[in-house]
């Protein structure tokens, strides 16, 4: 066996080791929070973020701390933030990096991990532009029409919230590539001529995942977890182009409190491991097969009409592994019937996950 191909095993190993481990964690289990957050109107209220203009002054917030160990083993767990980059807050839209203390209600560095935070209510103050809360990071290094330049980064959702997380942005022609998340943690990716929003992957909430966008001024691509999920070309005659990362509404309002950590995050890196980045898709396909496998086939024809038809949901077993299914329930079982791939499959409703459970009870109540 070569160096090369021991190399690649060993890769895919320790990313299926690092996907499996995470199977019983939940969002909260990468955080732990110090201290408390005022509301939005009492940060106004201080005088510390004015209305019209970019201040420096910042608002201090709770101190979050990552849980490492959580990420140790990622594709990117060990490069260090950039130190060329700046920030876009609601009350600055260029914030140089010694200023970043000063507004850790939004923005925090913890290690190699970048916490970005929005609020209920928030809203971009700098200017009078409506809504547009946001906290972005973006790139120094710049670029027109040329070479390729590269993005790569581990994202972990915690507080999900409808927004923009990534942007391949132009100073004078808005963006040519945009990720997105919606409240269920379901990430999209669209692009200027791409006709709609694609959904690449759904329920990632405190499911870390790795993403590579390459872009030179007019073609770019999108790899998540080392899998080409899109291609495209969009003309920029003018301006320059980098990359931002963080969380954007644009013109919508923040409606609750959202969270996002960003691990690793590089501009133009050479130490890109792309055979681990696709041991982290092959792990987290292999979480989704636990499940069903843990459910055994019926054997006797499922009579569809008997029982509670469940529309199609998230079911989450006791270790945390989730699998999208509709289902049929019927009371007085000890079992749910799950439609997985085309087929019924039975799963016993002790192995469910306490809330998947008591849902399930609770249907039993309401037909009683």
């Amino acid at each position: 066996m070569s160096h090369g191909t021991l190399a690649t095993l060993i890769a895919a190993a320790l990313g299926f080791l690092w996907a499996a481990s995470l199977c019983a964690a939940t969002a909260e289990d990468f955080i732990t929070v110090r201290g408390s957050d005022p509301t939005f109107a009492e940060v106004m209220k201080s005088g510390k973020v004015p209305r019209g203009k970019n201040t420096t002054t910042g608002f201090q917030g709770s101190t979050i701390r990552v849980n490492h160990d959580l990420l140790k083993d990622s594709p990117d767990a060990r490069r260090k933030i950039p130190n060329a980059i700046k920030i876009h807050t609601l009350g600055h839209s260029a914030i140089n990096r010694h200023d970043f203390p000063n507004w850790t209600r939004w923005y925090q560095e913890d290690r190699n991990t970048q916490v970005f935070r929005l609020f209920k209510d928030e809203e971009n103050v700098r200017n009078s532009r409506g809504l547009a809360a946001r906290v972005e990071a973006f790139s120094s290094v710049s670029w027109g029409k040329g070479e390729f330049h590269e993005w790569v980064g581990t994202f972990t959702i915690i507080k999900p919230h409808g927004c923009s997380i990534f942007q391949v942005m132009n100073s004078e022609i808005e963006w040519a590539l945009h990720l997105g998340m919606n409240d269920n943690g379901d990430v999209s990716y669209k692009h200027r001529r791409g006709g709609g929003s694609k959904v690449i992957a759904r329920n990632m909430v405190g499911k870390p995942f790795h993403i590579r966008v390459r872009d030179n001024g007019h073609d770019f691509e999108l790899f998540l977890n080392g899998k080409s999920e899109g291609k495209g070309t969009y003309a920029r005659p003018s301006g320059k182009t980098n990359f931002r990362w963080g969380m954007y509404l644009g013109a919508n309002p923040v409606r609750h409190e959202a969270m996002l950590l960003v691990t690793g995050a590089g501009v133009d890196v050479r130490d890109h491991d792309a055979d681990k980045a696709s041991a982290l898709e092959s792990g987290t396909r292999e979480e989704e097969k636990e499940m069903t496998a843990t459910a055994g086939k019926e054997n006797d024809p499922v009579d569809e009409k008997k029982g509670l038809r469940i529309p199609e949901r998230d079911w989450t077993n006791r270790k945390g592994i989730t699998v999208r299914a509709s289902a049929l329930f019927e009371p007085g079982t000890d079992h749910v019937t799950l439609r997985i791939n085309g087929e019924w499959v039975i799963y016993p409703i002790d192995s469910l996950a306490d809330k998947d459970r008591k849902e399930l009870l609770m249907a039993l109540d309401f037909i009683e």
